[in-house]
């Protein structure tokens, strides 16, 4: 055989190596012969790698050559499972029940009842010119809404008669304590007749 056929043929070899080790993601276009020869020695033959898992387990293969032959096999219904309890109250969002991070799933979900604050409204008449300014409620569109009626608290007048004759009560809130009161200029006035 000749040195330029053995040549050719080295270099078809070498080809044929760098392109299975690019495919398989360890070696690189440029690699020559020698570097293929390492890379190729450094793959670990596992074998027929044998496993076995649980329900909830999971497995890595390991890196390396495989013949085709290992199994892994999972177990069903008996799996060593960490299950986790938790509760929730309702609130305006949605909420996704989920097992934290190291469970495998949830073994009950408590819902408690639904917060007041979060209550049907839906028959509420009240306007904010029915509540006190400064207090809060919830109309029927269900967002927290504060009040204006005025508070007057106790108001007080004096009409004489005479020449103040009516009292005109103002719009608001009225504590109950407040006076409208006569005085007497009409009987002065009649006495001094």
């Amino acid at each position: 055989m000749s040195v330029q056929l053995e040549a050719t043929r080295i270099m078809n070899a070498r080809n044929k190596l760098r392109n299975k080790g690019v495919g398989l993601g360890i070696a690189v276009e440029t690699d020559n012969i020698s570097e293929l020869a390492t890379k190729f020695d450094a793959i670990v033959d596992r074998g027929a790698v044998q496993a076995t898992v649980m329900e909830g387990e999971t497995y890595t293969v390991p890196e390396g050559f495989h013949n085709g032959a290992g199994t892994v096999t999972g177990i069903g219904s008996g799996g060593s499972y960490d299950l986790q309890y938790k509760s929730v109250t309702p609130s305006k969002s949605t909420q996704s029940v989920t097992p934290d991070q190291g469970y495998f799933g949830l073994s009950s979900v408590t819902v408690h009842p639904i917060p007041v604050a979060f209550q049907d409204v839906t028959g509420v008449t009240a306007t904010a010119e029915h509540v006190l300014a400064n207090q809060m409620f919830v109309p029927p569109n269900g967002v927290l809404t504060p009040g204006a009626m005025v508070n007057n608290g106790a108001v007080s007048a004096q009409i004489n008669g005479l020449d103040v004759t009516s009292y005109s009560i103002p719009q608001g809130f009225h504590n109950g304590a407040g006076t409208v009161n006569l005085t007497n200029d009409i009987e002065l006035l009649l006495a001094s007749i």
